[in-house]
């Protein structure tokens, strides 16, 4: 079984609309409906923040993680 987050990194690597993924995932997973409710209506500003503040809770950064991911943040 794959990976929600590994789906989504595809998803975003190849340009392709991760929101579809998740609102078709959100009907099964609550914490898919916790997430979608979270990013709903956000500013790209403000998603930024919301990502970093949660790499921040766990000891590191966004752009360590993007890294991990082998993605590139736009700065």
């Amino acid at each position: 079984m794959t990976n929600p987050m590994q789906m989504m990194i595809q998803m975003m690597q190849s340009g392709a609309n991760p929101m579809q993924y998740l609102q078709n995932m959100a009907g099964q997973n609550p914490q898919a409906v916790a997430m979608m409710r979270l990013i709903q209506g956000k500013t790209p500003e403000q998603l930024h923040t919301i990502a970093a503040n949660m790499a921040r809770e766990r000891g590191t950064s966004l752009d360590e993680v993007a890294r991990q991911m082998g993605m590139k943040l736009p700065k």
